[in-house]
């Protein structure tokens, strides 16, 4: 309240000096009224009184509408609690058109963060204009053109599922749909590395104990800031899957088109990340589109030119692709290094414990497939990859049946860890487990051997884990 006072007092002081603008109305008189409102609805909104101060805040916006710029941050709020207790259809199409031309006045009285303020209209505008799919799209492209990857999670996302509808409807071609996805991507990414420097920065800080509670504060809500950028780039790829199929793909990133852009870098990343997009197929395995021949070719050619991580990230594909897991294994690895998501990283991580498995590098398959596990919350993946190292390792350790087979407990363990934290994995998860259970040592041998159901038994090797023994 005492902040708010003061602004009453400064606002008070500006009327004389901008009344040469007639920035409070036209006479004396109308200034006083709408100071009046103004202190009226002003302390209405700093009491949460939203929808009382609408008419105050009628008042000062049409007769003194350059006053000041607080008329247009309140707004929003005024309004939404306004149109949330109005009824008649007639007075929420006259809100809902108010709402949105406030967004257009507070451009021409209080010029600057121009697409901020045109992402907001935009947003407003799709929510009350659903049918108007053309024109809300147009709204968030100008507010992209103006401010770029700094666009909010919210534009971002109402940008692409404008662009989606438009490609829908026939109104715009793959390529456009495209390039908009590529657009909203990258500005996710650069945010996203953003962030998670400042992250990292925080965190450093706070294992030094140099972290204060202003610290703290900033921390959570820079993570928080980088959960919103990480949503919508999970609601992208949701929405971009089923139309960027492998044979689409091609009408973009072909032979022909390659060889106009095979020297532009922007051109190389965004067609090897569309191929690299893991896709679900009919049994609902991941797979990607990286086994055609043009992104083989795009993947040499940004490595030649840029050794990014991205561009490593290809030729680790390659690799891969022609099992040849140690080339696979160092691309993976540069990849990691010059990656700053570690979301991402944990990717690359979980492609090198792959590769080390194929390569009967057990004990390494199992450090890295931790690695992606610990660089993405609520992975199941990497823990079913880790059942089947495990199960790979029978008869590695221990001195008798029972131990040599006791990690197939291990295993069915971490199968069913994977599918409680990811239910996407839940299938996948309920078919190992089926098949370890029927390779765990046999009762009778157990028994011969002084086992029994209950047991604790330390798994020791580079395995290190304790299970239950469970005869089935």
């Amino acid at each position: 309240m005492k902040r708010y006072i003061l602004l009453i007092v400064a606002v008070f002081g500006l009327i004389s000096a901008s009344a040469q603008k007639k920035a409070w109305g036209e006479t004396p008189a109308d200034s006083v009224k709408c100071w009046e409102q103004y202190n009226i609805f002003g302390s209405l909104y700093q009491s949460k009184s939203y929808a009382d101060a609408y008419d105050g805040w009628l008042e000062v916006y049409n007769n003194c509408p350059g006053a000041h710029k607080n008329i247009y941050i309140m707004a929003p709020k005024i309004l939404s609690a306004k149109l949330k207790k109005t009824e008649d259809p007639s007075a929420k199409a006259e809100l809902e058109r108010l709402f949105i031309e406030q967004y257009d006045n507070r451009l021409v009285y209080f010029p600057g963060k121009e697409g901020y303020v045109k992402g907001q209209k935009a947003l407003k505008y799709a929510k009350f204009n659903k049918d108007s799919t053309k024109a809300a799209y147009y709204l968030f492209k100008e507010a992209y053109e103006i401010d770029g990857y700094k666009i909010s999670p919210s534009v971002m996302n109402g940008y692409f599922l404008s662009a989606v509808r438009m490609f829908n409807a026939k109104e715009i071609e793959l390529a456009e749909l495209v390039n908009t996805y590529d657009r909203i991507s990258e500005a996710i990414e650069k945010n996203n590395n953003e962030l998670n420097l400042k992250i990292k920065d925080f965190q450093a800080k706070k294992e030094a104990g140099e972290l204060d509670a202003k610290g703290e504060k900033k921390l959570v809500r820079t993570e928080k800031i980088l959960s919103g950028y990480d949503k919508v780039g999970g609601n992208i790829e949701k929405m971009i899957s089923p139309v960027l199929t492998c044979s689409r793909l091609p009408l973009l990133y072909n032979d022909e088109t390659f060889e106009k852009n095979k020297e532009n870098t922007t051109w190389l990343r965004r067609g090897i990340k569309a191929y690299q997009k893991e896709r679900k197929d009919e049994e609902g395995n991941d797979v990607d589109c990286t086994s055609e021949p043009i992104f083989f070719r795009m993947a040499e050619a940004l490595f030649a030119i840029e050794p990014s991580a991205t561009a490593a990230r290809g030729m680790s594909g390659i690799a891969l692709r022609n099992k040849d897991y140690k080339k696979a294994i160092d691309y993976s690895k540069q990849a990691a290094e010059e990656e700053i998501d570690p979301k991402k990283q944990a990717d690359d991580y979980y492609k090198i414990a792959i590769s080390y498995q194929k390569l009967g590098s057990l004990s390494s398959a199992k450090t890295y497939a931790q690695k992606a596990a610990a660089n993405k919350s609520n992975w199941g993946a990497p823990y079913i990859l880790i059942a089947t190292i495990y199960a790979d390792a029978a008869g590695q350790c221990g001195a008798d049946a029972v131990q040599k087979n006791a990690v197939y407990w291990a295993a069915i363990n971490k199968a069913n860890y994977a599918k409680s934290i990811d239910s996407s994995v839940g299938n996948i998860a309920n078919k190992l487990v089926a098949a370890y259970k029927k390779s765990v040592p046999d009762k009778s041998v157990g028994f011969q051997l002084g086992y029994k159901d209950g047991d604790k038994y330390t798994i020791g090797c580079w395995i290190n884990e304790t299970v239950t023994i469970k005869f089935y």
